[in-house]
């Protein structure tokens, strides 16, 4: 009797630090996520507080995206040589400082400063909360855990742009980075408590010194792509500051590259992507989110200029993709505990290949059945995809390396979003009559073009579910030459 009540004492417990954990880790994704889009509808209000233009306000959103892209290598190989409680930790320290300094920021060049520590510390949490996911819990469960983070993650962008709007409203602008203070002091405190301690890393070898300069390369170039890929429109394709930027982009990551193949102890190990498997695993993700991203950005134009609704009518309208992924996700989780999250993963992206396709050829119709079925189906499609996609590149990754591997996936995403928006918009615009381009749209100027606009959106969603079925066939291939990513776990 004694045997058994202690094994069940021992089993609530083990319960309960499961959910510490994953609540931990959710909660890290949700802050990260919530402050990437919480200044969005506050950028004209701090254009005129700090009297300057909507170019330089723009600065706080990229300077935070820029850092967390930037450090995201960096901070992968630091949990898997220091350990994950620590960065964790760090990087719950760090955010709650740039937030407080945020608030504080007598500047817009001091506010962006503090968004950049911010955007450091963000990149500490999402890479070591997501290693934490298979470091910490039970095989048979991190499918479960991934959804619960795919959930906070979609609850943070929901919820991120009105809740800013809301607090600087009714407080001011300082309080939605203020509020951030509290919260991460008892995320902290929680953190320190519940995750289990880390284990003795192996001593690092004779002459093993850490990669300072694969470190400074990885930065710079993903700092300056992501920067050319997100400046590119506003600045001109062709200016020589975004051809300067791709040029020190690619410079600087083909340094990375050859430094990294003969680092003793490299930033990135290369090796890792002889897993063939992984590397598809990878690049569905990058193809999944330039559709999602493309989509995301493009949808907004099509209602209001197509359909004629105010903007407060788009934000609730697409609020509809956010309702159906929410309950999904954590579900979708659960089954990828069950059944191998490649085949998931194929069928989330043949339904994303099916959502454009429909959208395409009923987004002409009156009404807004096609827009709301689209939204629908992307949502379904995404809630299945990102738990199982998740749950399958940390599973394919080497234990030793789950640091890299989740610093891998965050910076797939992120440069996916990227180049997301850049091939949707690029497509759209190329397929618009001469004499209209994408500064200038609104429904009085594209009346006597309508049909050549709806056209342009066709394309654009046609070549959207072109993507699709490439990560169709990209996650088709994942895990194929794997025995089981079951029996791997």
């Amino acid at each position: 009797m004694t045997t058994d009540a202690s094994k069940t004492i021992v089993s609530a417990e083990e319960k309960k630090r499961i959910r510490w954990i994953v609540f931990s880790v959710a909660f890290a994704v949700f802050m990260v996520r919530l402050d990437s889009y919480i200044v969005v509808i506050s950028l004209p209000t701090l254009a005129r507080y700090f009297q300057v233009g909507t170019n330089e306000a723009s600065w706080v959103i990229l300077s935070y995206l820029l850092v967390m892209t930037g450090a995201t290598l960096i901070i992968g190989k630091l949990v898997d040589r220091v350990g994950l409680k620590k960065i964790f930790v760090w990087g719950y320290g760090l955010f709650t400082l740039g937030s407080l300094l945020c608030g504080l920021a007598p500047t817009i060049y001091l506010l962006d400063a503090a968004r950049c520590v911010q955007g450091a510390g963000g990149a500490m949490m999402i890479t070591s909360g997501m290693a934490s996911i298979p470091h910490y819990l039970p095989k048979n469960i991190a499918g479960w855990a991934f959804g619960i983070c795919s959930l906070a993650n979609s609850l943070g962008i929901m919820v991120g742009a009105p809740l800013g709007g809301l607090i600087t409203g009714f407080l001011s602008w300082h309080w939605i980075f203020l509020i951030n203070v509290p919260v991460g002091i008892l995320a902290i405190v929680i953190v320190k408590r519940k995750l289990p301690a880390d284990q003795k890393r192996p001593s690092v070898a004779e002459g093993q010194t850490f990669d300072a300069s694969g470190s400074i390369l990885s930065f710079i170039g993903l700092t300056a792509l992501v920067f050319a890929l997100s400046r590119g429109n506003d600045e001109g394709w062709q200016s020589g500051l975004i051809l300067a930027a791709f040029a020190v982009a690619a410079t600087c990551l083909l340094a990375f590259y050859f430094r990294e193949r003969s680092a003793r102890d490299p930033i990135l190990n290369l090796k890792i992507f002889h897993n063939r498997d992984f590397s598809f695993a990878i690049l569905t993700t990058l193809v999944a989110l330039m559709l999602l991203a493309g989509g995301n950005f493009l949808i907004p134009f099509y209602l209001e200029l197509i359909k004629g609704l105010g903007p407060e009518h788009v934000g609730a309208l697409v609020m509809i993709y956010s309702v159906v992924y929410m309950p999904i996700g954590p579900v979708a989780g659960r089954l990828s505990d069950r059944i191998n999250p490649r085949s998931l993963c194929t069928i989330a992206m043949f339904l994303a290949f099916l959502s454009c396709l429909v959208f395409t050829m009923t987004l002409p119709l009156p009404g807004l059945f096609p827009a709301v079925l689209y939204l629908v189906l992307l949502a379904i499609s995404y809630a299945l995809f990102f738990p199982a996609n998740n749950h399958l590149v940390m599973a394919l990754a080497p234990e030793e390396s789950q640091g890299s591997a989740s610093a891998i996936y965050t910076n797939t995403m992120n440069v996916g979003m990227v180049l997301g928006v850049c091939l949707f918009e690029g497509a759209f615009s190329q397929a618009l009559p001469k004499g209209l381009s994408t500064m200038s749209l609104n429904p009085e100027a594209i009346h006597p073009y309508l049909a050549s606009v709806v056209g342009a959106f066709q394309f654009a969603f046609i070549v959207g579910a072109f993507f699709s079925l490439l990560a169709f066939f990209l996650s088709f291939y994942s895990g194929r030459h794997s025995a089981a990513v079951h029996i791997k776990q």
